[in-house]
């Protein structure tokens, strides 16, 4: 093979890898951020049930539907695309 043809081939090589590596981490990164909605979705309900003031019942409330909001969006946006993350 002469050398050129073997730079090249290289040089695809590499961009191959480095596609496959942010495929995988686009991949791990929309797993994440539906678990850190439901991570926090969950906090504040614990904080909702534990509350002894209706204003920080009411904000704690307001913080579940929130996040409770970005975890059902976030389930639309992302469906079909989780392939073989877990």
């Amino acid at each position: 093979m002469l050398p050129v043809y073997h730079i090249n081939w290289l040089k695809a090589r590499a961009r191959r890898d480095r596609w496959r590596e942010e495929v995988s981490l686009v991949r791990h990164e929309i797993l994440w951020t539906t678990l850190w909605f439901q991570y926090q979705k969950e906090i504040w309900e614990t904080r909702a049930l534990q509350s002894t003031e209706p204003g920080k019942e009411a904000y704690a409330s307001k913080q579940v539907e929130l996040w409770s909001d970005f975890t059902k969006k976030a389930g639309l946006m992302f469906q079909g695309k989780q392939m073989e993350c877990i």
